[in-house]
């Protein structure tokens, strides 16, 4: 028997990755804290310190809940499931949360060690892109390690210009203009701040 998933504003969709496995990316539902526990539980030393900054995060309910509490408003995020018919396993979570403004929006993706160089880290930062630009968002950005070489390399492959946080260099954000005006406003604002 199938398992059907539908939540808002996101039909779920099979891709096939470079290696011919399958995937069903799908947003994430409330009840989906179990399948990201496990693959965040699953991942090695090193794309857990990518993904959370620092190492061993521990996953907790009250971050389980967080990540998928998902109201297509403030947050979106995708979910992909390999063996959704049979033994449903949750292999790459790609999330985004508005700032205060609802101008921009910081994104995270992360995928299961043993599903990572098959095109899935590509595939769910582009429909997260393309969905923060149907929300109306300006701009959709992420905050990684510096030491952080998969994600500068998917990043740019996506066409995210890449900038030194001055106030920590071991810090790089990766930033995606989505409406071209809005940069243009963006950088008049610094500027009328420079000469106030």
């Amino acid at each position: 028997m199938s398992t059907q998933y539908f939540c808002e504003n996101y039909e779920p969709e099979t891709v096939t990755l470079q290696d011919g496995r399958q995937v069903q990316i799908r947003a994430v539902c409330k009840t989906d804290g179990q399948l990201e526990k496990q693959l965040f539980e699953g991942l090695s030393p090193e794309s857990r310190r990518d993904r959370f900054l620092g190492g061993s995060h521990k996953v907790s309910e009250k971050l389980l809940s967080l990540l998928t509490e998902n109201d297509h408003n403030t947050h979106e995020a995708l979910i992909a499931v390999a063996d959704v018919d049979t033994d449903p396993k949750a292999v790459g979570v790609a999330h985004y949360a508005c700032d205060p403004g609802g101008h921009s929006c910081e994104c995270a993706v992360v995928v299961a060690d043993e599903w990572q160089h098959q095109g899935l880290g590509s595939v769910l930062l582009k429909r997260l892109t393309e969905i923060a630009e149907d929300h109306g968002l300006d701009e959709i950005y992420s905050i990684d390690s510096a030491e952080n070489h998969g994600q500068e390399h998917l990043a740019k492959s996506q066409g995210f210009q890449c900038t030194a946080d001055p106030r920590d260099y071991t810090l790089l954000t990766y930033s995606k203009y989505l409406h071209p005006n809005y940069l243009a406003s963006k950088q008049a604002a610094k500027v009328a701040s420079w000469t106030q």
